[in-house]
């Protein structure tokens, strides 16, 4: 395809056009009705992390680390590879986020005896204790960006949002996603 000036149907020409109106929303002016669903999708996802990483400050966390620590509190005993297949991202970030869990107190890694490569990754009781708090900060952020909504409306979009997640997942897995691969 080639580019063409002024025609803005892309999520990317959208978000990034300095003279798209999207841009302007701390002004209170939104076109938000003209903003493709990648468009949607892409700014609600950087707000839910700004939102997370105002609020884990305090913790000494990121919103980057949350899906390792909500993962371990539901399955405790897991490799890094376990994450980096599960979440789809590379293992460079993943031993990123692990190191600083650890160094922080969160989670402790043990060498699995069966496979001297393989970490086994397990919540210490602070990692525990704050599960319950990241729940918190979710259903807080989730009850701000669907306030307006009806709960019809949130049933549909958490409907929604799971179909294109689901389809997300398997165009990635179409694609042969390579994020964990020997690369």
């Amino acid at each position: 395809m080639q580019y063409r000036p002024g025609l803005r149907n892309c999520c990317i020409d959208n978000i990034y056009s300095p003279k798209n109106p999207l841009l302007e929303m701390h002004s209170g002016t939104c076109a938000c009705e003209s903003m493709p669903a990648g468009a949607a999708i892409s700014i609600a996802t950087r707000g839910r992390f700004i939102f997370f990483n105002n609020r884990l400050k305090q913790y000494g966390l990121s919103a980057g680390q949350v899906p390792v620590l909500m993962l371990l509190y539901h399955e405790q005993n897991i490799t890094q590879e376990t994450l980096v297949r599960h979440y789809h991202l590379d293992r460079g970030t993943i031993a990123r986020a692990v190191k600083k869990l650890e160094d922080a107190g969160y989670i402790r890694r043990i060498v699995d005896p069966k496979s001297r490569r393989a970490v086994r990754l397990f919540l210490t009781d602070k990692g525990g204790d704050i599960a319950p708090v990241l729940q918190a900060i979710n259903r807080e952020w989730e009850a701000l960006a669907c306030s307006g909504l009806s709960d019809q409306e949130k049933t549909t979009l958490n409907s929604l949002m799971q179909t294109i997640a689901k389809n997300s997942c398997r165009i990635m897995q179409d694609s042969g996603d390579k994020t964990h691969a020997g690369e």
